[in-house]
């Protein structure tokens, strides 16, 4: 019986147990890539096009770009996300950082962009502001 209780604690263990994986995709860069990810989600959805089919081929183009603009792949980056799954105060971390990221975006879209303009320049030579 004894054998038994310490075979089953030693299996949960082993598999409890999850080392790290060689090709680990950095925490602060998981963050972007999961950031980019809910971003082409929420493109997708507002979209409203009218089969799922269509909404799934238009999500799985931008999953694509999302990985060729982090120069990384879909099985890196699913190895990477079951990893981070299974260590959840990490994983916690990772999208308290994805919180940030796409709140400071959405402060980004939403903030008025003022550029200051340089009235003089489209002023004619022979204007007197000029001409000071």
């Amino acid at each position: 019986m004894r054998l038994i209780i310490l075979l089953i604690a030693t299996l949960l263990i082993a598999c409890g147990s999850e080392d790290k994986p060689a090709n680990l995709i950095e925490q602060d860069k998981m963050a972007k890539i999961l950031a980019d990810i809910h971003e082409a989600e929420a493109s997708v959805n507002n979209m409203h096009l009218g089969s799922q089919d269509s909404s799934l081929l238009v999500y799985q183009r931008l999953r694509w770009k999302v990985m060729k603009k982090h120069q990384t792949d879909t099985a890196t980056f699913n190895v990477s996300l079951k990893y981070y799954i299974l260590n959840p105060k990490v994983f916690k971390n990772i999208y308290e950082e994805v919180k940030i990221e796409l709140e400071d975006r959405r402060k980004a879209v939403n903030s008025p962009k003022l550029t200051p303009v340089d009235t003089l320049k489209k002023a004619p030579a022979n204007h007197p502001v000029k001409q000071i």
